[in-house]
């Protein structure tokens, strides 16, 4: 087990420190990208990654969990070299295109990889502590990224081929991780056209499943603002080669709410879906002050909703039938990359208006709206699945 682990851990980590993270977005400004025009970026790679769910899926289901996500390294390997080599609007959409074929893979083929080889060792009762730390060393590694545009004197060329060796190593880590699942456990071969009513079906029919995993989605992409703190940093004020800081502060603030999330397993449901209207208020109190000085009401926001949705999608997981992952894995990343075109495009809202400020008070507004939606139809309705104390 503790082979396996440092395998996964691993991979979690250096997939994550990619040293251009934070400084690609500004790459592409700097070569005639508008505010706008870098949103649709992020909406042309969730929109690859709905389009590619399927044949993901299926590739998944045929060549195994490891190998897909080997390929989809390859992919992602591919898109920061194309940056590099064809720094256009059209160089920049096929890169996002290949990116978010890769995460197509990470969503369905990791996090079952995740789940199924831990549950092989016998550690099926520890999943929401390894998910918690899991998702730490992902954080910790995005967050040593921001080194990224400290570095930037270099130049962007030596920033891109860091980042490809970080890449080849966390190929490394995945070769690293053998296990042989159970029967029970292993993904149902059906043909490529029944995958997706496959997930439907399964949702559908297990009690409950269908609205935990919208109220997760919904928690994960409605405040993720990741992808946007770069430029959001320049719009705060802040030096090129010092937003890095932003990023490195924000998602050491999600690095804490993961890393800890799994001693909060047995808080009551109305509780927790309070504290999702709390990241709502913070989101909103920053965009009305929407000063560098308070960065801090985004840090405790970034704490509470990573926390919140570590253990709403541990118990998600916990949820699903066993065999049944990979398709309902399917349907969860294309559902939820739908959700993030949708975040995107009110981001993007923003911009049009001079500041982002706005964007960031509307998705306030709308967490608000899911935590009264979650109070009142899912605390009564659906109770979420209890946990050991080991997990």
């Amino acid at each position: 087990m503790k082979r396996l682990l440092f395998s996964l851990y691993g991979f979690a980590f250096f997939n994550k420190f990619l040293l251009l993270t934070p400084v690609y977005a500004i790459f592409m400004q700097q070569n005639g990208l508008s505010d706008f025009q870098l949103s649709t970026m992020f909406i042309v790679s969730a929109a690859a990654t709905i389009m590619g769910q399927m044949p993901i899926t299926f590739i998944t289901n045929r060549i195994g969990q490891r190998w897909a996500m080997i390929f989809g390294q390859f992919l992602k390997m591919v898109a920061i070299l194309l940056w590099l080599a064809w720094p256009t609007y059209a160089g920049f959409v096929v890169g996002m295109v290949l990116w978010g074929l890769q995460a197509g893979f990470r969503s369905v083929a990791y996090e079952g990889l995740v789940y199924d080889s831990v549950a092989s060792h016998g550690g099926a009762d520890e999943y929401t502590r390894i998910l918690g730390r899991k998702s730490t060393y992902e954080s910790i590694g995005t967050a040593m990224s921001a080194m990224g545009s400290l570095l930037m004197f270099m130049g962007y060329d030596w920033v891109t081929w860091a980042s490809v060796v970080a890449i080849l190593i966390s190929i490394v880590c995945l070769l690293a991780v053998r296990y042989t699942a159970p029967i029970n456990m292993r993904p149902k071969k059906t043909q490529f056209t029944k995958l997706l009513r496959s997930g439907f079906r399964v949702c559908l029919k297990t009690p409950c499943l269908m609205s935990v995993m919208i109220l997760t989605l919904l928690v994960v992409n409605i405040p993720y603002m990741d992808d946007f703190l770069s430029p959001l940093g320049l719009q705060l004020g802040l030096p090129t080669e010092y937003v890095g800081i932003l990023s490195f502060f924000l998602l050491g603030c999600a690095t804490l709410g993961q890393r800890f999330a799994y001693k909060f397993t047995h808080l009551p449901d109305w509780f927790l879906y309070s504290l999702i209207g709390v990241v709502g208020v913070l989101y909103m109190c920053f965009a009305l002050v929407y000063d560098i000085n308070a960065l801090w009401l985004m840090g405790v926001a970034y704490i509470l909703f990573y926390g919140i949705y570590t253990l709403l999608y541990a118990r998600f997981q916990n949820m699903i039938p066993l065999g049944h992952r990979s398709v309902v894995l399917s349907l969860y990343t294309t559902l939820m990359y739908v959700i993030y075109i949708v975040v995107c495009g009110v981001i993007g809202l923003g911009a049009k208006f001079g500041s982002w400020a706005f964007s960031i008070f509307i998705l306030g507004v709308m967490m608000l709206v899911i935590c009264g939606w979650a109070i009142v139809q899912l605390r009564t309705k659906c109770v979420l699945p209890e946990m050991t104390d080991e997990e």
